[in-house]
């Protein structure tokens, strides 16, 4: 799969942020990794790659480069925050025009972003996805993220390069280059280390999933944590020495997690198409991928009844098949 065309927004403090999208149906961002390069993450043989395809194919997917790394503008300042990083998030999701997503971040930093955007915003983020969060920035030690960077930068690039999946060293290294410069890194480095979520994670209320690889460098106990303060959260162990771990493992718990959300009817919303509420569930489900059995169980109610609704469904949307009907509710924003 070609690396989608880069585009720009710019965040009301005036950062260039590179945003890209790929794929169809619901939205679903991505927020910036260590080391993001949106597109180096496509074209490089690299444990984030398959994670991209695979969301792509499931999603409207967006993925950015925030500030002071990738293809976003460098130089962060010395007063920078981690709080700072919400403008970017904030920018793409404007600039979308984004009523309504599924969030997931998988950096330390990022994940307080994520985690207080989505307590400000509850009726946009639909879903969150924390892959290895910790509740405290100070979970890393300085020792391993910034002492080595500040003393010898090439050799911490190549440390860091050696721990990721790589079919060429040399060419992880070229894209840790790229991705951002010693003065950054060491600014959001200190920056995350202040960060600490004690007090806003029982405040969460939108549903969670926590991901953890077996064998990430972080040990288990950190993503338990977050995964026990937050009123809503179920957390997933999948295999993997990174941060996000096995893909196909992964993107399965997305899968499931997502198919477990509660539908969100709402009778002042309006319905296109003459549907009816009831028509307006069946067919989320349908768009959900679940059969007429699948259905009635869900919702209570007969097969030979959900059959007359997709068969009503389909006639009002003018759709030939479940397929068109899926892509339907979509387009119409219904999932």
């Amino acid at each position: 799969m070609d690396a989608p065309p880069v585009q720009y927004v710019t965040t009301s403090d005036g950062y260039n942020i590179a945003y890209a999208v790929s794929g169809e149906g619901r939205p679903f961002v991505l927020m910036p990794q260590a080391f993001s390069h949106i597109q180096l993450f496509w074209t490089q043989d690299h444990y984030v790659r398959p994670w991209l395809e695979g969301l792509a194919a499931r999603f409207r997917f967006i993925q950015y480069d925030g500030r002071g790394q990738g293809m976003s503008t460098r130089g962060l300042p010395a007063n920078f925050t981690v709080a700072d990083c919400r403008q970017d998030l904030v920018a793409v999701v404007e600039s979308l025009r984004l009523h309504e997503f599924i969030l997931m971040d998988a950096t330390t930093g990022q994940c307080h972003v994520a985690v207080r955007y989505a307590i400000e915003n509850p009726q946009q983020v639909r879903g969150l996805v924390l892959a290895s969060p910790t509740v405290e920035g100070a979970a890393w030690p300085r020792a391993l993220l910034g002492s080595l960077a500040e003393q010898d930068w090439d050799a911490f690039l190549r440390s860091m390069a050696g721990l990721v999946r790589a079919s060429d060293l040399e060419i992880g290294l070229a894209r840790l280059k790229q991705a951002t410069t010693q003065g950054d890194w060491l600014a959001f480095v200190r920056a995350a280390q202040e960060v600490n979520l004690e007090a806003d994670l029982p405040r969460l209320n939108t549903p969670t999933l926590v991901l953890h690889p077996r064998d990430y460098v972080l040990g288990v106990e950190e993503s338990m944590k977050v995964a026990a303060a937050i009123p809503t959260a179920r957390m997933v162990l999948v295999d993997g020495t990174d941060a996000v771990g096995d893909h196909v493992q992964g993107l399965k718990a997305i899968d499931d997690f997502l198919a477990s959300l509660p539908l969100r009817v709402t009778t002042d919303a309006p319905v296109p198409a003459g549907l009816s509420l009831r028509e307006v569930e069946v067919l989320r489900l349908v768009a959900a991928g679940r059969s007429n059995q699948q259905i009635a169980d869900e919702l209570v109610i007969s097969p030979r009844t959900v059959h007359h609704h997709v068969t009503n469904i389909l006639t009002k949307t003018g759709t030939a098949n479940r397929t068109e009907a899926a892509a339907y509710a979509h387009r119409s924003g219904l999932v």
